[in-house]
């Protein structure tokens, strides 16, 4: 089990907007080891039961959630879909669309 403090700091991370401090947890999560379905899981747990969020950012979160676990299953590299979770969360909790992409 992800101890609750670990989850808090990647949720809090993802509201802050600040993408390096969303990568550095992430990265502490991986150095210590937890399973990232584990954390899939939690993250999924806080975010349906925080009232704060709103049902369409609930939806969207949920939905990457679900598409890193089946990637997880299927093999996938657990940082990089840690980080694609926190970057979909990020965009979900500042509202913009989704498959936003920024162009160079």
């Amino acid at each position: 089990v992800v101890p609750e403090k670990v989850v808090q700091a990647v949720l809090q991370a993802c509201r802050s907007g600040n993408f390096d401090l969303a990568n550095k947890e992430v990265n502490n999560f991986i150095a210590e080891g937890y399973p990232a379905s584990q954390m899939l899981t939690q993250l999924f747990e806080a975010i349906v039961e925080d009232n704060d969020i709103s049902d369409e950012q609930k939806a969207r979160i949920s939905k990457k959630l679900g598409e890193a676990d089946k990637c997880l299953v299927d093999g996938a590299d657990e940082y990089l879909q840690l980080l694609d979770v926190v970057s979909n969360t990020m965009q979900a909790f500042s509202n913009m669309p989704e498959g936003f992409a920024y162009e160079c």
